[in-house]
């Protein structure tokens, strides 16, 4: 099959990036052709490269890349359709392709596109096509999704959060997770040879609840090394000089940050993938503190990190509301005391620290039999797996990790109205 993976433009991608380049790699390994290219509202693109290529390395689709900001997008990849000219081009070229994946499904609602209501002719293509969701944010954040849905054969969601947010949109869903590449390459050292600390990666935002785990820091005693990497607008928040939020301090009005390096925390900053898998060989445990009582309410959200920490020989220290949809931590897939170390979602600091330090103490064998079950349901991310669930849509047979045969959601009357209402007043439709 020849297939094209599209992009809108978005800010802050986070495991998108992770996602794609193994997601790439599974449809090559399956002996599909894949293109990737990049969608821009404008009448013409001539992007300029990179000062330096320091800090960037070679992604599986062969693209430039960092964990900061995503690929450095060749010119040839960068496809213009503004006005009917650059529309009839994507055209052109979209009917080239049996499937067109929309990676992005549909553009974000930021000043750029204000006015722009020529994004709905790029679905206008007799061309099979599949919207990728990654979040559980459908219903509040771009409902716009309605206005194309009739265009699409599916769509996959990364999660059980993100797939129960698509209930009430009337076209086939389906669970596909998020594309692991390499399962049976990465088991890392045994427990023996692991630190007893954790390390932990994210981008740093609101629902991640980053400040969570470094209020905890200074109370932890039991951790030989603790070590966290990545950043965003909350660790801007929690170090600027001049503009910390005061819930970014302490009762002292001391930074909550300052703190946890004075305690021991080492700060790595953004990585790139090969110094990822080096921390997470290195620790016996991953700390994921996000979670969100709106995910939540939808279902499990287990982000990309604990997945690879599992298949990496590393245990998830994860949240309920969070890896686990439900309160106490029963979710689909991830069980607390089976497959990930429960810390409650609104723990306090110390006790947030309690919970680490006691699981530093975890024996061999438990450590191994946790680690066990946790990577039996790894394989499910898989990006072979994955890229075949996406075939299976795109062919009309049963999809996905549910594999059910008519797995259609509801049409909403309420969500209908609210797309056409950003539809008229924020891009013009």
């Amino acid at each position: 099959m020849k297939i094209l993976i599209a992009f809108h433009d978005l800010m802050d991608l986070g495991g998108i990036i992770n996602n794609q380049e193994d997601l790439y790699a599974g449809f090559q390994e399956l002996g599909h052709e894949v293109d990737v290219v990049k969608l821009v509202w404008k009448i013409t693109h001539n992007g300029r490269g990179p000062n330096s290529y320091d800090g960037l390395e070679k992604g599986k689709q062969g693209f430039w890349m960092n964990q900061r900001k995503g690929w450095v997008w060749p010119n040839k990849n960068v496809i213009p359709y503004k006005g009917a000219r650059n529309l009839q081009r994507w055209k052109d070229t979209a009917i080239k392709y049996d499937l067109i994946i929309w990676q992005i499904p549909v553009p974000s609602k930021n000043k750029k596109n204000r006015g722009n209501s020529e994004w709905l002719e790029l679905y206008n293509v007799p061309v099979k096509q599949i919207a990728y969701v990654h979040d559980g944010n459908f219903p509040a954040r771009y409902p716009w999704l309605y206005a194309v849905r009739h265009h699409l054969v599916g769509i996959g969601a990364t999660h059980p959060c993100g797939y129960h947010s698509l209930a009430n949109i009337d076209i086939p869903r389906a669970l596909f997770f998020t594309s692991q590449a390499d399962q049976d390459k990465r088991h890392g050292p045994k427990f023996r040879d692991r630190e007893k600390g954790w390390f932990s990666l994210q981008t740093f935002k609101g629902w991640k609840h980053v400040d969570d785990l470094i209020r905890a820091v200074p109370h932890m005693k039991a951790c030989q090394t603790m070590v966290i990497a990545g950043g965003g607008i909350q660790w801007y928040y929690m170090n600027s000089d001049d503009k910390v939020k005061p819930e970014y301090l302490d009762e002292n009005g001391d930074k909550i940050w300052d703190k946890a390096i004075e305690a021991g925390l080492e700060y790595l900053g953004y990585i790139q993938n090969a110094e990822r898998e080096m921390c997470l060989d290195n620790t016996r445990f991953l700390i994921d503190p996000s979670w969100s009582k709106k995910f939540g309410a939808y279902g499990d959200h287990p982000n990309r990190v604990s997945i690879d920490a599992l298949i990496n020989g590393a245990i998830p220290i994860a949240r309920d509301q969070g890896i686990a949809g439900p309160e106490g931590g029963d979710g689909e897939f991830f069980k607390a005391g089976k497959n990930f170390v429960m810390v409650p979602w609104n723990a306090a600091p110390l006790e947030f620290a309690e919970i680490v330090d006691d699981t530093m103490n975890m024996g061999e064998n438990t450590f191994n039999d946790m680690l066990e079950e946790g990577r039996k349901i790894a394989r499910l991310w898989d990006n072979r797996v994955v890229a075949q669930h996406f075939i299976d849509m795109a062919e009309g047979r049963p999809s996905g990790v549910y594999k059910k045969e008519r797995d259609i959601g509801q049409f909403s009357q309420e969500l209908a109205d609210k797309s056409n209402q950003y539809m008229e007043e924020f891009f013009n439709a």
